[in-house]
């Protein structure tokens, strides 16, 4: 750990190391500020519908992006040849964004039509529509700008501005008498991660913008062919992702209620915290992996990796010490009744630590040509997951899906960890530190060329 921290002081990296961790913690924070204040400014129910809307809006934003952001950080490169090619692949990113936008979008239309005929709360979900399709652009800039080494436009919009501010606008809404419940909420926030968002937007227009007007070069049709093949297993990768991420919090709130809903999404929120160290990593840390395995260097990304993965499971651990102490008085800022729900949330956290234990192994496999194994591997866990976690939730209750959360877990990470070895000889996990030796010569032949380093 220490020559991990004393490499980051001497690298040209750590301005940027630092204004990743600085933005992932603030962000942690002042998402949970914001998570509060709704808390409190709404009832249990109402609370609930938040939390349920913004779960699936969360979720299909994450597939809206249809990785395009998988596929910029795979081929986008940070030299001065590369502009013209650079410039084909943000227009191909930008026209697959532009049709997920026109079907979340044109889908919320129909249902602001129909809301009459639907239950409550899903008379509601074209809220959650239009708020997916601004996630889905959001998460492609922050990629966009995180390959440009410019962490803090990367980040800051929205997980400084967009989160911090939400609070305070949401206090302000209920001073002005307009926040009546989750419709209003959602909308406040809403208007608020579209001003962010357009930020962002107005700088990659600076950056792309001749190469986004009508009529301009497109890339050859092979090209377009792998991209396009690309794109869709990456697409059905990041579907698997956002149901790991918010399947239980829809299903709690589908099948046991909006208040328990209410409560897991507080809970999962609070174990989450636990992961910052690895998506701080991942800011920064996963073009100097990229580069590394352009370079065919494994012993070196296995040192990368290992000291990586070390520094965020040791994180995660304190983290998870802290938790045992001060959950129960986490769990009460938000609603009294939470706190008799304090062994879920350790279960949770548990699950954190397994995650961090193997760093940025996901991350690996995304930009290193896993993403058929990823899809076939993640289709055959979830089926498995969809069934346990129904049957636990009926033996268990709530505590049963976080029990299926571990789980999912540990099996989705070990099989992780056994691509990233048969690949590359790459252990990822933070045990590798103890093993000078891991690492070495590629096991097997690349069945296609290695990605471009991102920068």
């Amino acid at each position: 750990m220490h020559m991990l921290v004393a490499k980051v002081r001497r690298s040209a990296l750590s301005g940027q190391f630092l204004t990743a961790f600085v933005a992932r913690f603030a962000s942690a924070i002042l998402g949970f500020l914001t998570l509060l204040t709704a808390s409190r400014l709404l009832g249990t129910y109402e609370y609930g519908v938040y939390v349920f809307l913004f779960a699936i809006g969360s979720g299909l934003g994450l597939v809206a992006v249809l990785g395009q952001h998988n596929l910029l950080l795979k081929h986008y490169r940070m030299d001065g040849a590369s502009g013209p090619a650079n410039g084909l692949l943000v227009r191909h990113n930008v026209v697959w964004l532009g049709l997920a936008l026109a079907v979340l979008l044109g889908t919320g239309a129909v249902l602001v039509v129909a809301e009459r005929y639907l239950p409550e709360p899903y008379d509601r979900l074209h809220l959650a529509l239009a708020f997916a399709a601004v996630f889905g652009v959001s998460e492609y800039l922050q990629n966009f700008f995180r390959i440009h080494r410019r962490v803090a436009l990367a980040l800051l919009p929205r997980e400084i501005v967009w989160r911090g501010g939400c609070a305070v606008l949401l206090y302000l809404g209920a001073l002005a008498g307009v926040l009546h419940g989750a419709t209003e909420a959602m909308a406040l926030v809403l208007a608020l991660f579209v001003a962010a968002t357009a930020f962002q937007l107005v700088h990659l227009v600076r950056l792309h913008g001749p190469d986004l007007r009508p009529g301009g070069a497109r890339a050859a049709p092979s090209e377009r062919a792998a991209w396009r093949s690309q794109s869709l297993f990456f697409t059905a990768n990041n579907g698997m992702h956002a149901l790991s991420l918010y399947l239980e919090t829809v299903i709690v709130g589908a099948v046991l209620g909006m208040e328990e809903a209410a409560f897991y999404f507080v809970a999962l929120r609070y174990a989450t915290l636990l992961l910052l160290p690895v998506a701080a990593i991942d800011t920064v840390g996963l073009p100097m992996a990229a580069a590394r395995i352009q370079a065919a260097d494994w012993s070196g990304l296995q040192r990368l990796v290992g000291r990586l993965s070390l520094a965020s499971f040791l994180i995660s651990i304190v983290g998870a010490l802290g938790m045992l102490v001060v959950g129960p008085y986490a769990l009460a800022l938000f609603k009294p009744a939470f706190v008799a729900h304090l062994d879920v949330l350790l279960v949770l956290c548990l699950s954190s630590v397994a995650t961090a234990f193997f760093g940025p192994g996901v991350s690996l496999l995304m930009i290193g040509g896993g993403e058929r194994f990823l899809l076939v591997n993640n289709a055959v866990l979830f089926a498995i997951y969809g069934l346990l976690l129904c049957g636990l939730a009926d033996v268990m209750g709530i505590l049963g899906v976080a029990v299926a959360n571990l789980l999912l877990a540990l099996s989705y990470n070990l099989r992780m960890n056994s691509w990233v070895r048969r690949r590359w000889g790459v252990d990822n996990m933070a045990t590798a530190i103890l093993r000078p030796s891991a690492g070495g010569p590629v096991p097997q032949p690349m069945p296609q060329p290695v990605p471009h380093a991102a920068g």
